[in-house]
């Protein structure tokens, strides 16, 4: 039997067809489409899963082309192959600037007016799209079909810089509002969106928002990629000739069946789903791994979206152990793009999947009645993805590293920690975060914690964070085997500055608001605004809201959103700033300023003896006490070594304790 060759990742669907090339039917799901109640739609998948090849395909259904479909499943359908003018767009356009953005736009819509043999008056890509559809309806006698893919572009390829980011969100909302239009809506007779993220949508306010999100409907949850269905019935026939070349080539052992190699190739590309009761087979995946007969990270390698990087660079430690709560469809949708949280990044963009699906019970805050709600919890969806997300972190953060020539200084830093060599290991850390831009460079303890353990873990050693002990807990325990740990104490400052008197308030008032009884901030702000406004503006604030207030707390609350509003930043950061301070230690104060603010006036001398004094306290701590799980058993014994590991901007200083003798 002859096998149909593999299609490569670009090819349009007439190329497919034409030169009689794999293809899983998805024309089942396109007439299901049209045969309901709506006829505009959006659609969300990761890159390389389709979305593209899926357009192309309606694209030549709405060109009438019956003789591309002979044997698939709409052929045989009572579907009649109407002949409708398409708009076919794709915005994966250079948009550096919402200039540049919106004049890529135009010389796209002017293409598609010269296909028509139209010309079309107008500057703004708003307009012009408005008036190409009217026209194109008007010269064709028809309604038109709009089909738009990678929206999103503009705005995830600019994450990194916000300001462009918001302004070509902004375009996209006025160019997506003209399929809405009362003059435009009529003369659509379907529209079909595409992008990776679901963010950048509603982010447009109501620019696109009759479109109905197909995204996460269980009836259209195989409509990119392969399902189980369609890898029996395309793939079913070279698992033997697959299996032969793999044992030759030792990547199998030879005693494997194709039930083994199944099992294999669903564990490393299956188990994405959207909301489905069958899962999906990355299908970029899939096609490589039987063109090359070996499993690789396929995907992965194949680049990753730029919003990605960008947010990954800014907030490392949400990504590196994502919260994998639960979360509501309308968190998954929020549009504040300088507020994302990574879960939903992670998912629309594949490094994610639905896990599970439950109706939860809560309350509109329009109606004040209770209504069920989809809730999603996820998780990593194969082999492919879990055994590279971490270097999917690490190159993202230390952006300028090769991963595969990081991983070589992995054995160089476990020769180093064994034989107690500090400098070498300092040397390490240090050339690793001076690849860090400036605003790149950990602000916090915390973030300088997950960049080390983000760096351990990548060169392959076995780490342990946290380790809760009966008094206190270890930053980073290292289990080289089973006879030797080192523990590490992690310190962080940032670059040595002068703080400012406005930055130390900025600080407290932070602190302030998010550690004083809310009653006391309250009250703080009140006497700002007492301060601040005149009795005549006091009476409206309060008398304005005078049904909901009962008592002089609610009095203050008032007052204290009328300061938050009205007043400005620097009196607001002062008042809670004082109230900071008579609430607060003085110790605590400084530690508040020393751990949030780029400022360190610690000497070298200073540094050393900090360092020395937090690794023998590790070593005697981990020896004297009782810790859980496995250093539980094997601590007193087995404990080899204690390090500390201080960073002080870009450079970083390792020192080791002095070496206990066995316990």
């Amino acid at each position: 039997m002859t096998l149909k060759k593999l299609p490569a990742a670009d090819l349009t669907f007439a190329d497919i067809i034409s030169q009689n090339l794999l293809y899983a039917d998805k024309t089942k799901y396109i007439y299901d489409l049209l045969q309901g109640p709506k006829k505009d739609y959006f659609l969300s998948r990761p890159r390389r899963f389709g979305k593209t090849l899926l357009l192309y395909t309606m694209n030549e259904l709405f060109n009438g082309k019956r003789e591309l479909f002979q044997g698939l499943w709409i052929d045989g359908s009572d579907y009649d192959f109407q002949m409708f003018p398409v708009i076919f767009l794709t915005l994966s356009l250079e948009a550096d600037s919402p200039e540049i953005l919106k004049r890529n736009i135009l010389v796209s819509l002017k293409d598609i007016a010269l296909d028509y043999k139209l010309k079309i008056d107008d500057d703004t890509p708003g307009m012009y799209f408005r008036n190409l559809i009217r026209a194109i309806s008007k010269k064709s006698k028809n309604k038109v079909v709009v089909l738009i893919d990678e929206y999103d572009t503009p705005v995830t390829s600019n994450m990194e810089n916000l300001v462009v980011a918001k302004a070509n969100a902004k375009i996209l909302h006025q160019f997506f509002a003209t399929l809405k239009d009362v003059n435009v809506l009529p003369l659509i007779r379907f529209s079909f969106v595409t992008g990776i993220t679901r963010y950048a949508l509603t982010s447009m306010d109501s620019g696109a928002n009759h479109l109905t999100d197909i995204s996460l409907n269980p009836q259209y949850s195989g409509i990119c990629g392969f399902t189980l269905e369609d890898f029996e019935l395309l793939f079913s026939d070279r698992l033997e000739m697959t299996l032969t070349s793999l044992k030759n080539s030792f990547k199998m052992k030879p005693t494997d069946t194709r039930e083994d190699l199944r099992d294999k190739i669903f564990r490393w590309y299956d188990g994405y789903n959207w909301g489905g009761q069958s899962r999906v087979l990355n299908p970029y995946s899939i096609l490589n791994f039987f063109n090359e007969n070996s499993f690789n990270n396929y995907w992965i390698q194949s680049g990753q979206p730029n919003h990605l990087t960008a947010m990954i660079q800014d907030k490392p430690e949400d990504f590196f152990e994502p919260k994998l709560r639960s979360y509501l469809s309308a968190e998954l949708h929020k549009s504040e793009l300088n507020h994302l949280s990574a879960v939903p990044v992670l998912f629309h963009s594949g490094y994610l999947t639905v896990d599970k699906i439950i109706s939860v019970e809560i309350e509109s805050l329009d109606t004040k009645e209770t209504e069920m709600v989809d809730s999603y919890t996820f998780r990593l969806p194969n082999l492919e993805v879990s055994s590279s997300y971490l270097n999917v972190c690490f190159s993202s953060y230390f952006n300028r590293i090769d991963v595969k020539d990081f991983k070589n200084k992995g054995a160089e830093l476990k020769n180093a920690i064994l034989s107690r060599d500090a400098k070498t290991v300092s040397d390490i850390f240090s050339n690793l975060f001076s690849t860090l831009t400036y605003y790149q460079r950990p602000s916090s303890e915390m973030e300088f914690h997950t960049a080390v353990q983000l760096i351990l873990i990548t060169m392959g050693f076995k780490v342990r964070s946290e380790l809760a002990g009966t008094i206190g807990r270890m930053d980073l325990c290292l289990e080289f085997d089973s006879q030797i740990f080192v523990i590490i104490e992690l310190k962080y400052s940032p670059n040595k500055t002068k703080i400012s008197p406005e930055k130390e308030n900025e600080i407290l008032a932070s602190l302030a608001m998010h550690l004083l009884p809310i009653e006391f901030v309250d009250t703080i702000l009140a006497e700002v605004a007492i301060k601040t406004f005149n009795n005549h503006e006091i009476y409206h604030i309060v008398s304005e809201n005078r049904e909901n207030i009962n008592n002089e707390t609610d009095k203050n609350k008032y007052l204290a959103i009328a300061a938050l509003k009205s007043n400005h930043k620097n009196d607001i950061n002062i008042a809670l700033a004082e109230a900071a301070k008579k609430n607060l230690p003085r110790n605590e104060i400084k530690k508040v300023i020393f751990e949030n603010t780029p400022k360190s006036n610690l000497t070298c001398e200073q540094i050393d003896d900090i360092l020395t004094e937090a690794s023998q306290k590790a070593l005697n701590d981990i020896i004297q006490k009782d810790y859980h799980g496995p250093l539980k058993v094997w601590a007193k014994e087995f404990i080899d070594m204690g390090l500390s590991i201080y960073g002080f901007g870009s450079n970083v200083k390792a020192i080791f304790g002095p070496k206990l003798p066995n316990h």
